[in-house]
């Protein structure tokens, strides 16, 4: 029974080892294909082999990159922006109303007026601001 034991190590770990080379054969050889990004960027111009210097027109697209991620940052900071201000202004037109809901409730209480059951919602929203 121990023997049979050592044989399953021997086996799983032959099996990850050669897991572990077919991954890293499969993510080399994925990698070193040229694919057109799913962001439609254009395809960074060609560099020298053998060097590591960058050509003009590399140093070009590398900006033109930048700066055209640098504007998409800014509409979605902006796209927040607004949106964070909506809320807010949702948020202050809400307590307005509520706050007018409230002084209606106490008029016709205080005139003697019954008043009509609301909603559960609106009770516990009226409780919280």
């Amino acid at each position: 029974m121990e023997s049979s034991g050592g044989w399953l190590g021997v086996l799983a770990l032959l099996i990850t080892t050669l897991g572990t080379v077919a991954g890293t054969w499969l993510g080399r050889t994925r990698t070193t294909r040229q694919e057109l990004p799913e962001s439609g960027m254009p395809p960074a111009p060609a560099q020298p082999e053998g060097t590591w210097t960058v050509s003009p027109e590399m140093y070009r697209w590398f900006q033109d990159q930048m700066s055209q991620m640098h504007v998409r940052i800014g509409d979605l900071e902006d796209a927040e922006e607004r949106q964070r201000a909506r809320g807010d202004r949702m948020e202050r037109l809400l307590g307005k109303a509520l706050d007018h809901i409230e002084r209606q409730d106490q008029r016709m209480t205080a005139a003697g007026m019954p008043l009509v059951p609301m909603d559960p919602e609106l009770t516990s929203a009226r409780g919280s601001g």
